[in-house]
């Protein structure tokens, strides 16, 4: 029963890995027979004039992203399980960013930031912030934040439902032992919320530096990497590197260096954050 899904999982994601991981040890150019050179690209890959700009960009970005995830999503966490009045319509309106595709969502915001038509534009106008139209994206720190923005609206959603679940879990009556104390509500927050729900927050760690290392498609729609490859994270300098100048071989190299600083990135997050989860 299991050998047809085997085989799909083996033809569509762990062929095309390891191919890939194949490709990185050779000069592999389009037209030209490969010539391996061993572990060559992965040294030359150090000597790509924007790899170091592209390592802290990358690194800038994950660490934003990630936090400023975080911080909004256990706000809206705790908000949903307040159980307020117009939280099923709250959970339905949250969804809505989580279902837009990635491209469309890059699009969207394209179209928002455009700087003759857009309504970001013609708003600050209107109100008096700007006298004249702004090319955001044609700006380093404005693209930067454009991208950092859209993909915390994306993200966001995903990481407050799995917080709201992980609120959900932790038992009532450990609050109210620690009311009885006289433990203040950020008392507990910090006694009893934050340490229970380590667990979910190491998984939404993982997953948002999954996310933002591998960060290609809002990028690509949005700034395309640039002004002057100021928004070049290292999984858009691998297109580049693939696509447009026909180096598979490097290519493939700098995204198997993004899956080890990813493999790094997670084991560090597990050893230092999480811890079992005990109620006794």
């Amino acid at each position: 029963m299991m050998t047809p899904a085997i085989i799909i999982i083996g033809g569509v994601m762990v062929f095309p890995t390891l191919y890939a991981f194949f490709m990185s040890f050779f000069k592999w150019r389009l037209g030209k027979t490969p010539k391996f050179i061993g572990f060559g690209n992965y040294i030359k890959l150090f000597t790509i004039p924007d790899i170091f700009h592209s390592i802290w960009i990358t690194i800038l970005f994950a660490i934003v992203v990630t936090v400023l995830t975080i911080v909004f999503a256990l706000f809206i966490a705790l908000l949903l399980n307040m159980e307020l009045k117009g939280t099923n319509l709250a959970i339905a309106l949250l969804l809505i960013p989580w279902a837009i595709p990635p491209v469309v969502n890059g699009v969207m915001w394209k179209w928002i930031l455009n700087a003759r038509f857009g309504t970001f534009n013609n708003v600050l106008i209107s109100l008096g912030i700007l006298d004249n139209f702004r090319t955001w994206t044609k700006e380093a720190w404005p693209a930067f934040i454009i991208i950092v923005f859209s993909t915390v609206y994306k993200m966001l959603p995903l990481a407050a439902f799995l917080l709201s679940a992980s609120l959900k879990t932790i038992p009532k009556n450990l609050y109210e032992a620690a009311a009885v104390d006289g433990m203040s509500p950020i008392g507990r927050f910090f006694a009893i919320t934050l340490p229970l729900i380590r667990p979910a927050m190491v998984i939404i760690f993982i997953l948002l530096s999954v996310a933002t290392f591998k960060a290609f498609d809002m990028i690509f729609v949005i700034t395309q990497g640039g002004p002057a490859n100021f928004t070049a994270v290292l999984n858009f300098l691998s297109y580049m590197t693939t696509f447009r100048h026909m180096k598979f071989g490097l290519g493939a190299a700098i995204a198997f260096f993004v899956s080890f600083l990813i493999l790094i990135i997670c084991i560090f997050y597990y050893r230092t954050t999480y811890r079992e989860v005990r109620y006794d």
